[in-house]
């Protein structure tokens, strides 16, 4: 009988060996970037919170200079994380030298973090995609203008897709002022080709594209509404819905740090009535226009502004010239927001057309006054509710990060888009 059991024994030995040296090359060849006993971990944190049905895509944008707080990342509920980015010249070369150093985007990108963070996406179960970001109009449309710098860009981005096993990539061209219509069609046939080579090579990639708030105005006030015309730019969105997967709506940082006054980040209202320049159910209105609802995914910023003013208590009061640091407008994320004792219950108000609070206080030190507007739980829940009143596809956190450890926004995201 004890032979028995020790031969018993030692084949138990041998088979769990077995399975350990499989599981180990296994790992050690799907994710090669990763050492195999932290995917096992993150293999077992999936088994212990698996993922949550989602009725909607979300999307969680995750920039540079963020990368540390992707711990907070609720990988059960998030669908998609899209890292921002790498930066791209008028050549179609990834720009990897900023101010003579290595440029942070692609320094991150490099980084180890990034490497787990991808598989540790893909063990879960969710798609990690790209940025490609052009923010300059020369470079777009040097980019534009050239065949040879087209396919450069397009080669770049396969590889990076084929070294990373991405699911998708984002383009994010953003095109200010008036733009040659021309680029247009450019931009169009660009888009043809970049899809079509990310198709041949794995034909689940996605396409998706960032969208500024004003691209899809009427360039003529055709509306009833009598709004303002848009300035042309180089997106035609009829040619452009075949192509991409998404369209992802940058509603937010209509109030940003280099406006001369205070005001709401993303107002859900107050454009019809006057009150605000512009405002997201207009953005997605117009949008609606062109595209399918279920292509459309709602940008929902976890930041506000907090700005040096003339008059805090007055609404969008004048910014202070920014003289010196104490007079620079700071980002102030949601878990700063909830940390910051400056803003008091009496003296913090929820705007009727922006749907957005804002606060002000005098500094003690400078007695100067601050205006400061941000998204809390109650915001937040406001723009989820629209999206899924609008049936739009899902929504993109800018960015993943700032509500650090808090789980509001998370059991927000749960009970508004989870299945039950």
């Amino acid at each position: 009988m004890k032979k028995v059991l020790a031969i018993i024994f030692t084949l138990l030995i041998i088979i769990a060996f077995a399975i350990i040296a499989y599981s180990w090359n296994y790992l050690s060849k799907k994710y090669p970037t990763t050492p195999p006993l932290k995917s096992i971990s993150y293999y077992l944190e999936h088994m212990k919170k698996p993922h949550s049905k989602m009725q909607k895509e979300t999307i969680g944008f995750l920039p540079y200079w963020r990368i540390a707080d992707s711990r907070y990342t609720r990988q059960d509920l998030i669908t998609e994380i899209n890292y921002f980015g790498l930066f791209v010249n008028g050549d179609g070369e990834f720009i990897t030298v900023y101010n003579g150093e290595t440029n942070p985007g692609k320094r991150e990108w490099d980084s180890q973090t990034i490497k787990d963070l991808i598989t540790k996406t893909h063990i879960n179960g969710n798609k990690f995609t790209l940025s490609i970001i052009c923010q300059d109009n020369d470079d777009i449309n040097s980019i534009l203008d050239s065949n040879s710098s087209q396919k450069k860009l397009i080669s770049n981005i396969i590889n990076e897709i084929s070294l990373r096993k991405l699911d998708g990539i984002n383009i994010d061209f953003e095109y200010t002022g008036s733009a040659d219509q021309k680029y247009k069609q450019k931009l169009t046939e660009f888009s043809k080709k970049l899809k079509q080579a990310m198709k041949t090579q794995n034909a689940k990639n996605k396409l998706e594209i960032s969208i500024l708030p004003r691209s899809a105005r009427p360039q003529t006030p055709k509306r009833s509404d009598g709004g303002q015309a848009r300035t042309p730019d180089i997106i035609d969105f009829e040619k452009l819905v075949p192509i991409y997967d998404n369209f992802i709506g940058m509603s937010y940082d209509f109030n940003g740090g280099s406006g001369t006054n205070a005001g709401p980040i993303a107002p859900m209202t107050g454009f019809k009535e006057n009150k605000y320049f512009f405002d997201v159910a207009t953005v997605y209105d117009d949008l609606e226009g062109y595209i399918p609802e279920d292509k459309i995914i709602m940008g929902v910023p976890h930041y506000g502004w907090d700005w040096a003013v003339e008059d805090g208590k007055k609404i969008l009061s004048t910014t202070l010239l920014q003289t010196d640091e104490t007079n620079s407008p700071a980002v102030i994320s949601y878990a700063r927001a909830l940390e910051n004792k400056d803003l008091k219950k009496s003296q913090c108000y929820f705007d009727e057309f922006a749907l957005e609070p804002w606060c002000w206080y005098t500094d003690p030190k400078t007695k100067i006054d601050h205006q400061v507007w941000f998204e809390n739980k109650k915001s937040i829940g406001i723009k989820y509710d629209f999206a899924n009143k609008n049936k739009l596809g899902g929504i993109a956190i800018w960015v993943l990060g700032y509500d650090k450890d808090y789980p509001d926004l998370w059991n927000l995201m749960k009970a508004k888009f989870a299945k039950n």
